[in-house]
């Protein structure tokens, strides 16, 4: 199917959106990375946001996730609008969880304590609930399909199931919508279709997500609307509907 072939996306008849941006601008300096920008978010679904380096998709995700603030626009979550000052902000109130590329993760801890690495669960105020967290862990690696044990050391993992323990932490904390930063990047080929069934199990589990790669043929795989950025901009909202990675290439790159 051509890219002419293929649709803008139409919101019409779907189910409100979880989380909306109107407008949305931010400028260092005399560069305008983020301009303008408006885009529906609803839930359980994929979208795909792909453009060339320096599109803008790298701060337009940090304006979502509280990590620069927009200087024009708005943000609008469940219907409400919202200010998004700091990382806590998006994740508590936003309930939004960020897997950067390079984790961020600790390598010398196991798996349940990277799992809950800053926000540990304890008893009575003081004491870590070590068998809560560990327990906690297994199940959500259950969910999304995992064969890691909760106390598996983190360093001893290949690059596919560490990505698969930093996306458990979007079950763990019941986030309703995680953005992927280039998730399939650094890991073997023959660990890139893990990451992505994963992927397609947190949207049968109820989530969200954005994903952010260069990898063109993960983006057609799992995406539900591809986003393409161009300049700061949206240049096209697409369905993924028999859309081949030959046809984004023209949009990414030519002057569609």
């Amino acid at each position: 199917m051509s890219v002419q072939a293929a649709a803008e996306a139409d919101a019409s008849g779907k189910q409100e959106p979880l989380l909306s941006v109107r407008s949305l601008s931010k400028a260092f300096g005399r560069v305008r990375a983020v301009d303008g920008v408006s885009l529906d978010i609803y839930p359980q679904e994929i979208i795909g946001i792909v453009g060339d380096n320096g599109a803008g998709k790298s701060v337009f995700l940090q304006l979502l996730t509280g990590n620069h603030r927009a200087d024009a626009g708005e943000i609008i979550f469940k219907g409400q609008r919202v200010q998004v000052t700091s990382p806590k902000v998006s994740r508590r109130r936003l309930r939004i969880e960020m897997v950067y590329q390079n984790l961020s993760l600790a390598p010398d801890l196991r798996v349940w304590e990277n799992a809950f690495l800053g926000e540990e669960r304890r008893r009575c105020g003081i004491f870590m609930d070590v068998r809560a967290m560990q327990e906690a862990t297994g199940e959500a690696l259950v969910k999304l399909g995992a064969k890691v044990q909760p106390n598996d050391l983190f360093s001893d993992l290949s690059g596919g199931e560490q990505q698969v323990v930093a996306i458990s932490r979007a079950i763990l904390f019941q986030r309703e919508l995680i953005i992927l930063d280039e998730p399939t990047a650094a890991i073997s080929l023959n660990k890139v279709e893990e990451v992505l069934r994963t992927i397609l199990d947190l949207k049968q589990h109820g989530k969200t997500v954005l994903l952010v790669s260069h990898r063109l043929e993960d983006i057609v795989r799992v995406s539900d609307r591809i986003v393409v950025f161009a300049h700061g901009r949206i240049k096209r909202v697409l369905r993924n509907e028999g859309i081949r990675v030959g046809d984004l290439i023209p949009i990414m790159f030519g002057n569609d």
